[in-house]
């Protein structure tokens, strides 16, 4: 990160509740800082209705990479239409930032479920859970767009369905991304630009939902598959997303494996 990205990073604040964006945009509160946009709950004034607002960070505009990725989500925002996606509803410019406007689609993430609320979830229930987004995931593969980030906060449970958010890192299939050089490890497995690191992803998010049950009987550290106590068939489903066993080619392939143990 160059020093003059260095120093705006550190002096950047996100904007005041009460700011009134594009003589239309009304901030109510702020959702999230990220590391390239800054995300608002807002009033429509004209509307009258509630929706996202994503700032691009100041310091990102500096770095062209920046603008690319927020360029990048806006083209695939507007080319998925899904109940289980936000809606793309505007991009603009203001005050030499750059905005998009989504819908919004309120409800949990399952740190909340389990940690706030108290929940856990059964292997079967678990599956469930993933064969749900993967229908999802599903859509937005065969329009070839692969997400990149499907992390706990970025999948929330709306009216007993499961949501994706945060298309910001996503990209369209066959393509490159400019910092690939620099992903190293589990982040080349999660940033690389295929549908397997969308289902690595499931795959540790599934992993952090099972382990909403698990009491440990030891202090030693075992692998997750000594720890939890999954039948052979999930355990290689598991196996399969995490690229520990021949990774999955298809969507559709892990939901026909997942149909058969539940």
């Amino acid at each position: 990160m160059k020093l003059k990205e260095q120093l705006v990073r550190f002096f950047e604040r996100p904007l005041a509740a009460g700011t009134i964006v594009a003589e239309r945009y009304k901030i109510e509160s702020v959702l999230g800082m990220g590391s390239y946009g800054i995300t608002y709950c807002v009033l429509d004034l004209l509307q009258q209705k509630m929706k996202v607002l994503k700032q691009l960070r100041r310091s990102k505009q500096i770095a062209k990479t920046g603008a690319l990725s927020f360029q990048y989500e806006r083209r695939i925002l507007q080319k998925l239409h899904h109940p289980c996606i936000p809606q793309c509803m505007d991009f603009f410019q203001w005050d030499n930032l750059w905005f998009l406007v989504m819908e919004l689609i309120e409800g949990k993430n399952y740190e909340q479920l389990i940690f706030q609320n108290g929940q856990s979830f059964s292997e079967r229930e678990g599956f469930l859970i993933v064969q749900d987004i993967l229908t999802t995931v599903s859509y937005f593969h065969r329009q070839g767009i692969v997400h990149r980030d499907l992390r706990i906060p970025n999948i929330i449970l709306h009216n007993e369905k499961n949501c994706v958010l945060d298309f910001g890192l996503a990209r369209f299939i066959g393509e490159q991304d400019e910092r690939s050089h620099t992903f190293k490890g589990e982040k080349q497995l999660m940033r690389e630009v295929h549908v397997r690191s969308d289902f690595y992803a499931l795959g540790h998010f599934l992993l952090f939902v099972l382990y909403s049950g698990y009491v440990p009987t030891t202090k030693k550290e075992r692998p997750w598959f000594e720890e939890l106590s999954l039948s052979a068939a999930g355990q290689l489903i598991l196996k399969r997303m995490l690229q520990i066993e021949q990774p999955y080619a298809k969507a559709e392939d892990i939901l026909q494996d997942i149909n058969r143990i539940i």
